[in-house]
This record gives structure tokens, sequence and C-alpha cells, in this order.
């Protein structure tokens, strides 16, 4: 039998006849004798030929090259003592070539397969090559990894009592926050299907169908901008629900799931920090870090400090203070000061400037006193609150940043806080920070059309005041022009910086769902005609479901330490949302589009 996976050769083989196929990895000349460098998917096996034993197949290697495609026939032998590898798993034995066949020849290779990650070839390159980038042993390893993590996946939800339900792929056009990748109907002209950009209405079908626990490793369609952490086009997700689910079922349920697999160190070498994950409103993590999935392998939160300057004598912050919707954020960094040169706050300022703030206010608390530019417009009592309010001592740095728009304020926390990790070597590449993000607004309102719109899924649900159902809240907050006010059921969770999953608990209530979409200006019919299974399945009655879906690629990039979510793609797009593989997207022939009843313009 033809031995193609290396790893099962070992010394217990040595006296055996073999035949093994594989790309030549390598192959010299050591004085007389040729040795072949023979590559399975991973492992390398030595092969010898002895031309004065076969002179035939010594003079056949005379026109075999790397890559060249083998299967070899001979005898498995120890390696004399100074010949061991002991860097190879096979580095104790060799095969003694009697045989050898030229399954297939190769061209020179357009790119090093084995070079370092430094002199590796462009991505570009790689892509359009992407079944030669497959030999390199790292992209090898990296798929074995997706596919153990798949598997680990798999058998965990079934463990807990899941089941796998495959949902379409061809599906209708449904608001989820991105564009759809349409599909035209050739049978039913002028209609379309759309891909969808998650199983999310087939999953809350089943729980209306009596299914408890659905899990699903779904495909998921995007029309998106592609982002070094976002695959353009389509990607995989861990699909779940529940039905008899709370947002407490759903955290607990994920965090055992998390410590189960993710403390695996054939899945990662990353340390889990936390077995329960930290919790932050939406509202908790935009005022502390700018960013709803902020990275919590370091601190340095931002702090409020709008109320400080109520009354002040400077004026700029003084007048945000009385402006109910600006912000004034302060980030104390404790015995900082020495480490931040006058450059080093140009280029803070910089950052600030390049989200529209005119300037960031700072006060720095030298050995010889405290200095700010702002002082001169505070006063010393002012000056003394400030100290005491944020306890600092000597060595400390505050920086302030303030606008009347919060969204500029909460883009410069961000940014500026990755700067300062980056600066002060807090980020530990070497753990896991979870982090649960919940309570997003339900709706959201466009600052120059003033139009409002849903934030996260249409068929979430909102909380609910004390003593009053969904629906009778809602409209309490019509009346009361509160809409914007609305919390959502609904929860991220983030590591290391990045958003992984969203989720939410559902509404299973069709005249609540229907007054949800009057809110944004949606009509009963028009709610009806795009969703009309999914409210005429809600009146046979349904029990409260919940559920969320870890994106695949994502969690695999934070595992294996990727900066590219592109690594760990086996068939990716392009930083432009093209595969320069295959050309795709591609121009069709003017006969299918006349068949799909389209024209193109110019």
């Amino acid at each position: 039998m033809l031995t193609t996976n290396f790893k099962v050769l070992g010394k217990s083989q040595i006296g055996q006849k073999l035949e093994v196929g594989g790309f030549v990895h390598t192959i010299r000349d050591h004085g007389g004798l040729i040795f072949i460098d023979l590559r399975s998917e991973t492992d390398l096996l030595q092969c010898v030929i002895d031309p004065t034993r076969n002179p035939e197949v010594f003079k056949l290697t005379e026109n075999i090259h790397s890559e060249y495609v083998l299967k070899i026939t001979g005898n498995l032998v120890s390696r004399t003592p100074e010949t061991i590898n002991p860097n190879l798993p096979t580095g104790e034995i060799e095969l003694e070539i009697e045989s050898l066949e030229i399954v297939s020849k190769a061209k020179t290779l357009p790119f090093d397969i084995h070079a370092e990650d430094k002199n590796l070839a462009g991505e570009e390159t790689r892509l359009k090559y992407r079944f030669l980038d497959f030999r390199r042993e790292k992209l090898k390893k990296l798929m074995w990894l997706r596919h153990k993590f798949i598997l680990k996946t798999r058998n965990w939800f079934d463990k807990e009592g899941f089941i796998e339900v495959q949902t379409p792929i061809l599906a209708n056009s449904s608001p989820e926050g991105a564009r759809d990748y349409l599909v035209p109907s050739r049978i039913h002209p002028g209609k379309f299907f759309a891909l969808p950009q998650a199983p999310q209405q087939f999953k809350q079908l089943l729980m209306v169908g009596g299914f408890n626990k659905y899990f699903q490793i779904a495909p998921c369609f995007r029309d998106e901008d592609p982002r070094a952490d976002r695959a353009v086009g389509d990607f995989y997700q861990i699909d779940l629900e529940m039905a008899w689910a709370s947002q407490e079922d759903i955290f607990k349920m994920f965090e055992r799931f998390v410590w189960d697999n993710f403390t695996d160190p054939t899945l990662t070498d990353k340390k889990l920090v936390d077995k329960e994950f930290p919790r932050l409103t939406y509202d908790q993590a935009m005022n502390m870090y700018g960013s709803d999935k902020p990275d919590l392998r370091y601190d340095l939160a931002w702090v409020d400090s709008k109320p400080l300057f109520k009354d002040s004598g400077f004026k700029v912050f003084a007048d945000l203070a009385e402006d109910k919707n600006s912000r004034v954020q302060a980030l104390v960094l404790k015995g900082q000061v020495n480490k931040f040169s006058r450059s080093d706050l140009d280029r803070i300022q910089d950052i600030g400037r390049s989200f529209g703030l005119p300037g960031i206010a700072y006060i720095q608390y030298f050995e010889d006193g405290a200095k700010s530019p702002i002082f001169k417009f505070l006063g010393e009592e002012k000056t003394a609150e400030l100290a005491k309010f944020f306890d600092t001592q000597t060595g400390d740095l505050v920086l302030f940043l303030a606008n009347p728009n919060k969204d500029i304020v909460f883009k410069a926390q961000n940014m500026i806080r990755k700067h300062i990790a980056e600066k002060l070597n807090l980020i530990d590449e070497n753990i896991l920070k979870f982090a649960w993000i919940s309570d997003f607004p339900f709706y959201e309102q466009d600052d120059k059309t003033g139009k409002i719109d849903f934030c996260h899924n249409p068929f979430g649900v909102w909380k609910s005041k004390p003593g009053k159902t969904s629906l009778e809240t809602l409209n309490e907050a019509i009346a009361s022009n509160t809409v914007l006010d609305l919390r959502a059921i609904q929860y991220d969770i983030t590591c290391n910086g990045y958003e992984i999953s969203s989720g939410g608990v559902r509404n299973n209530n069709p005249e609540s769902i229907l007054k949800g979409f009057e809110v944004v200006g949606y009509t009963e019919e028009e709610v009806r005609a795009k969703f009309g299974h999914m409210l005429e399945a809600y009146e046979f009655g349904a029990p409260y479901h919940a559920g969320f879906a870890p994106g695949v690629d994502r969690i695999l990039m934070i595992l294996t330490g990727e900066t590219n979510i592109r690594e760990v793609i086996p068939f990716p797009k392009n930083g432009s949302g093209i595969d320069p593989m295959t050309n795709a997207p591609s121009v069709v022939s003017p006969r299918q589009l006349k068949d799909l009843g389209i024209e193109v313009s110019e």
C-alpha cells in the first residue's frame, strides 16, 4: 500500500519494503550519492540512491527538480550515526531507492514556498497561486487547526444536545445590517434570491417548530468592504439558537464552550484569563474605552470629567459641561509623565486632530510641581479640585478629550488608548481576554437624514419597564418620543479588541414585532410582504428564545495570533474583494444575461 503520511514511519519499520509518494522538497548530490527529501503533507523522508547499485534510477534523477511528484519503492534502513537529523521525526531512518516513477513534473514555482515570513511573497501572488501556497508548512498547519477547531465545536455542541440543521443558501433578502448578494431567478424573471447574511430567520423558525437547541457551522454572505479582520463576501460562523433561553443562559453556555475548548494547547498556546467573562453595558464600554469592542488586556479606562468643569474658568470645557450631548473625558496615566516627551504629546494631539478635535488638554505632575497650559484658565481652587478628583501624585499625566460630538470623542478615545498601550508595551500577546457587551440601543438615528433605523436584529426585543410588556414599553416610548433610549436585550462577545459574535433574545410577539417595524417606517403590509412567514409562524405560538453566532474565521485569527483574517481562510478574496486565482467576480456571457432577463449598463 502506498504510504503518503510520513508521520507513521519510524525505526519499527526498518527492514520493510515500502512504496511512498510525495513532492520533492530538495534533491542534492553528496559524493556520488543522490539524496531526495520527499515531502508528504508537512513531513520529510530522506531517500537515497547509490549509482553503483541502481544506475538506471540514478540517471533518471538527473532530470528531477524541486516539487516534482514522485512514487518511490525501496527498503527502509537506519541512517548512519553521523547522518542522523534530530530535528526531523524521520531523522533516524531513510529509504534506499530501488525504483522511482515521476508521477508529475513541475514548472519552476512563481515564489519560494519555503521562505521565512519576512521574505514571503506578497499576498496577491500567494492568493493567485493559492494551490501552491497550500504547500507551505505554516498554511497547512493553519488549515489543520481550522479542521480541528470545527470538529471540536461540532462534538461539543452535539454532547450538549444541539442538533445541526442545514439552512437554505438561496433565501430572501433581509435587513441584517449589510448589503445582500442577490441571485437572479431564471424561472421567475425579475425576482431575486439573496444569499443569507446569516441563517437568522431559519433558526428562529426552528424554535417555533419545537426544536430546543440548534447549531450549524454556517456559511454567511455579506457585501461589505474588506478589512484586516473581516473577510469580504463569504465567511463561516458557529450559528446557534436555544429555546427557553435568557441572556444569562447564553452567557453561561458560551463561557463553558470557551473554557472547554480554548484551553486546549492543540488549538492555541494563548492563556485564557477568565472563566467568567467581564460584563459591560454598551454605554459603559463607549464611555470608558470609546469602543464597543474594547481590548481589555490592558486597562487605560477613560473617566467622565464633565461635571468638574461646570462653572470653571476654562470656557471651552465649561460650555461643553452645559451640553447634555457633549463629552469631556479624562485618562489618568499613573507614574508615566516622564515617558511622554513633547513630541509624544504632539503625536497624541495629531491623533485627536485626525478625528476632528482641535486639541487635547493635559496636566503633567512633575517633581517640581504640576504644569499645564490650562492652569491659567482654571485657577488654584479648580486645579486642586482636579488633583483631588483624580487622586494624582507626582509622576502622573492626565489627558483630556472634549467635543460636543460624542462620536468624535469616542473615536479619539479608542485610538489614543491603543496608541498609548503600544507605546507603554501594555499588550500581552499571550493571553485571551473575553468580555460581554450588552444593552445596545435598539434604534439609532442617522445624523444627516434624521431617519430612525434598527441597530441590530429587527426581530430582537428591547428591555421592558418593570410590570410592563414589551409592547406597552414601546408604546410609551413612542408617546414620549424616547424610542432612542430603548435598550435591546442584545449582546456581543469581544476578545482582545475584536468582536467575535453578536446575538440577542428574540421577540416572539407578532404585534410587538409589527410595532417595532412601524417605528422605522414600515407599514404592516410591507412587513407582511417581506417577513410574512415570520409573523405567521409566531401567530401559531412560540417559546421565547435566544442565540448568537461566533465567527469561525475571526476566532481562528485570534487563537493563532494572525493579524490578517485571510491567513486562516482556505480560499479568501484579496483586500479588493477579488479572487486573483479564479478572477472572480468576472464578466458573464450575453447569453447568460439574456436567460436571466438582465441588461448590464456600461
